[in-house]
């Protein structure tokens, strides 16, 4: 990995173990919130990239793919279905700070 690293300084190379471990009993809210809220602002701003869909459901899944960027959630801290409406409770309700 250094290799490619040092050969090619533009690819990112994230491993499991380089990203933030969530585990179960964890407060994944807690631990998202932040990301949530400078995804949301950067997309609404055009500044960085733009929404890829209009939909909630659109949203949640982009927002949620570039958690995975940052985070490793290990089996068992949280549920698909539990992580897509907290997801879209920070989007859509408490707009994420």
């Amino acid at each position: 990995m250094r290799i490619v690293r040092a050969d090619h300084p533009e690819v990112t190379i994230i491993l499991p173990n380089e990203k933030i471990q969530v585990r179960p009993g964890d407060d994944v809210r807690s631990l998202i919130i932040p990301y949530v809220a400078v995804i949301r602002q950067a997309l609404d701003s055009k500044k960085v990239g733009v929404w890829k869909g209009y939909t909630a459901e659109c949203r949640i899944r982009q927002v949620r793919r570039l958690l995975t960027h940052y985070f490793y959630f290990h089996e068992g801290c949280i549920s698909e279905q539990d992580f897509n409406l907290l997801v879209e409770d920070l989007l859509f309700v408490h707009k994420a700070g």
